[in-house]
């Protein structure tokens, strides 16, 4: 990571099971992670933790796909600026750039090799908190 104490929080929003449990192992090796399952869950979440940065699966079961929660938490103040990493089995562009229009920060593919995944949230932390900064 950056060199510092810091353990950057990382809520990662997957609602199947396999994957979840996958990302949680890998991420936690890195980050502290928080976990949500459900569009309810995630509400919660956001109520009650702090996080550095959003891992958000694209299609999620429920009322609200994860483009859906992008937006909602877009406009929460306190969340406008943090750094959403998108990971979606979607391959279309046109998934990709819905993506980056609901406010994703970057767009990530599945598969995807882990080293190329911990980096790009590293990176979007740093971006994020670089722009908070300024």
């Amino acid at each position: 990571m950056d060199g510092g104490n810091k353990k950057y929080t990382v809520l990662v929003v997957e609602d199947d099971p396999q994957n979840l449990k996958f990302l949680t192992i890998l991420l936690s090796k890195y980050f502290n992670v928080l976990t949500c399952s459900s569009e309810s869950e995630f509400y919660r979440t956001l109520v009650h933790q702090k996080f550095d940065a959003v891992l958000m699966d694209i299609t999620l079961s429920g009322n609200k796909t994860g483009l859906s929660l992008i937006k909602s938490l877009r406009q929460i103040p306190l969340y406008k600026n943090i750094p959403i990493i998108c990971l979606s089995a979607h391959i279309a562009e046109a998934d990709k750039l819905e993506a980056l229009k609901a406010g994703a920060n970057i767009y990530l593919r599945k598969p995807i090799q882990n080293k190329i995944l911990i980096e790009s949230i590293e990176s979007e932390i740093r971006k994020g908190l670089t722009k908070n900064f300024n």
